[in-house]
Parts: C-alpha cells; sequence; structure tokens
C-alpha cells in the first residue's frame, strides 16, 4: 500500500507553474510489476516528462518519461551512460535504479521510463525562484565561494564521465541539481542580489544527448550538440565535438552563476541562422579570439557551418566594449574571471581539459 503521509519529495517546491495534479494518473505499472505512484513533478523536456513517484515502501524516485519524439538512438545512448556509471559511480552523477517498460503508455508517450533516484531542485529552479521571491526586479546570483563550490564538483564529474569515455553535452543549470531540496536565502541588500544556498552539494542530471567517445581510427562525424548559449566554438563552426567541448559549457555555467545570464547572448533576430551568427560574433569579440585558419579550413570542409566570416574582415582593433573583464562587477572577482579566461579557449586544441581545469587555483582548496 501507498504509505499514508504528506512528505514533500525533493524538488516539490520548485515545481513547474500551472501544474494541476489532479490530471495526474495515480500511478503507473512497469512489465516487471513494480508500481511507482505520482507525487508531482520534476519538470519537462522536448523529449521526456519526468515526475516525482514513490514506490510502494514509500521511497522516492524520479521517473523519466519519453515523448514519442525520443528516438531509439538516443535512449540507447542514455541507458548506456546510466551502465557505465553503474560500474563505476561517482558522487555528483545521478544514478538509475530501473530501466523499464510501462504497461500502459499515455497517448503520445512511448513506454520507456528511466527511474533514477530523486534529486532536489536545479541551479535554475533557485534562480527562477529566487527572483520571484524578491518581484522580478532583478536576476539574483551567486557568491563567488558558491560559484567556485558548485563548479568543483562540475568539474569533477564532467573529469569522471571523461574517463568513462562519455560526452554530457547538454551541461547546463537546468541539468546541475542540488542533491536534496535545499534552503536558500536572497541577500536583497546587494547589487545584485546573491543566493546563499545551505548546502552546496550537486549532481549532473540528464543523458539523454550525452554520447560515447568516438572510436580510435572511425573519422569523426560532426553532429549539432549543446545548447545554443553554452555552445562551443567548434560547434557553430561545425566541427565535431570533442573532451574539450563540455568544458566550454562549464565555463558558460559557471559565468551565468555569476550574471544571472547568459555570458554569449545572441540578439532577438528573425531567424535562427542570424541568431547564431550574433552569438559567435559576440564570443569572437569578448574573447578577443582570433580564428585559427586550420578551424576555418575543417569547417569548410565538413560543409555544415552556416555562418559568415566576413565580419572577421571588418574589425578595427581590439572591441573592448564587449570585452568578458567589463562583467566584472569588483575586483574581488577577479580570480573568477581569470578561470573563465582560462577555460573559454575559442580553440578546442589549446583549451585546458577537465583534469587541468581542476588543478587551477581558482578550483584548488574549495
Amino acid at each position: 500500500m501507498m504509505q499514508q503521509n504528506d512528505q514533500q519529495s525533493p524538488g516539490y517546491d520548485y515545481e513547474p507553474l500551472g501544474v494541476d495534479h489532479r490530471l495526474l494518473p495515480v500511478s503507473f505499472q512497469l512489465t516487471n510489476g513494480e508500481e511507482y505512484f505520482f507525487r508531482g513533478w520534476f519538470g519537462q523536456g522536448g523529449f521526456s516528462v519526468v515526475f516525482r513517484v514513490r514506490d510502494q515502501n514509500g521511497q522516492q524516485y524520479a521517473a523519466k518519461v519519453l515523448t514519442q519524439r525520443a528516438t531509439r538512438h538516443s535512449i540507447r545512448r542514455e541507458l548506456e551512460a546510466y551502465q557505465r556509471i553503474a560500474q563505476n559511480p561517482h558522487i555528483n552523477l545521478l544514478t538509475l535504479h530501473v530501466a523499464g517498460k510501462l504497461m500502459t503508455p499515455s497517448p503520445g508517450y512511448k513506454d520507456d521510463v528511466f527511474i533514477t533516484e530523486a534529486a532536489g531542485p536545479s541551479i535554475r529552479d533557485i534562480m527562477m525562484r529566487a527572483k520571484r521571491d524578491i518581484g522580478n526586479v532583478q536576476s539574483p546570483t551567486f557568491s563567488i565561494d558558491d560559484i567556485k563550490g558548485i563548479g568543483r564538483q562540475v568539474g569533477e564529474a564532467l573529469f569522471h564521465l571523461e574517463k568513462l569515455q562519455i560526452y554530457h553535452l547538454d551541461i547546463k543549470a537546468a541539468n546541475v541539481t542540488f542533491m536534496s531540496n535545499v534552503q536558500y536565502a536572497v541577500d536583497t541588500n546587494l547589487t545584485p542580489p546573491i543566493i546563499r544556498m545551505s548546502d552546496l552539494k550537486i549532481k549532473i542530471i540528464d543523458y539523454g544527448n550525452s554520447m560515447s567517445h568516438w572510436t580510435p581510427g572511425i573519422e569523426r562525424s560532426f553532429k549539432l550538440v549543446q545548447p545554443q548559449n553554452l555552445r562551443a566554438p567548434e560547434i557553430f563552426m561545425g566541427i565535431p565535438h570533442s573532451e574539450k567541448t563540455d568544458v566550454w559549457s562549464m565555463g558558460c555555467l559557471m559565468g551565468k552563476m555569476y550574471l544571472g545570464k547568459s555570458i554569449f547572448m545572441s540578439r532577438i533576430l528573425a531567424t535562427p541562422v542570424e541568431m547564431q551568427q550574433s552569438q559567435f560574433e559576440l564570443i569572437v569579440n569578448r574573447m578577443h579570439a582570433a580564428i585559427p585558419r586550420e578551424m576555418i579550413e575543417i569547417s569548410r570542409q565538413e560543409s555544415k557551418c552556416t555562418l559568415n566570416f566576413e565580419f572577421l574582415n571588418a574589425r578595427e582593433g581590439e572591441n573592448n566594449q564587449d570585452s568578458l573583464i567589463n562583467l566584472m562587477r569588483q575586483g574581488s572577482d577577479l580570480p573568477l574571471f581569470e578561470f573563465l579566461t582560462f577555460v573559454l579557449i575559442f580553440n578546442p586544441a589549446e583549451r585546458p581539459s577537465f583534469e587541468e581545469v581542476l588543478r587551477h587555483k581558482f578550483l584548488t582548496n574549495v
């Protein structure tokens, strides 16, 4: 029987607005006979809905139900990532409880479901909730110490994935969650308001876009990966991803925690191609990047790039207006910006590895 208590499972306070619990079924059954009871939502993406559930013993889990848009290939990749993590787990990586089949999937959904350990709110959840708390006046941000503590764990988790031969390729604020239903306070006496967490322990979640490392000797092929605002330059240029691609997204994530918004945000333009062009130009200007000739040659060979590189000819001297350092609020924040400058290297061949990232002085002695 379902336990008769009202204890909230992690993430309840951060449920998406407008969720009508009356529309949720009471429970669902798997083909192996297990039954799980709905308690609400964790969130929804383009290819899945993640529910808060409990098993028949009252143990809390998250249930990721795949929509019909999810491909068999992506489902296999996600399962493979969970299997590799199970063989060599890491405290900062989400683990699988069971990969099952639904007895009676709802219309629009596949019968595949991943039951995982339950986590708390994501960084994105905390930032959105904190902004609502103070009246949406200004986006609250995290303190340098909290960015450092969270960043260290993100780096360790991604380094572990690298050793497991896995690219995550979807690192963003929504995919880094706290381990429990943490508490936070917002110091509105500071500008911008600063979020102070009760606990910094995190997990990286969602391996739906993950891929195994390239097989040696097999030619690498280009795939469009990563959320656009955290996308590495090589992906914009139609160049296949590598071990360094997730490093870029990690830097972007830490910058967002400091700014309350993306470091590299495209202008709102008419077409996706124009938005990509705008963001790519901002990356080049913000990081004072010189695009290596070999990257342009590879980009042309791949024939997957829609960028127009003519803007490079129109650049006159150094454009300091968009410079990364101009985003720094006070001199004491310089260590973070030294780290971001170290990580956000345009050329992936020169970008540090996760092992080198973790040795940087900003992330040591956390």
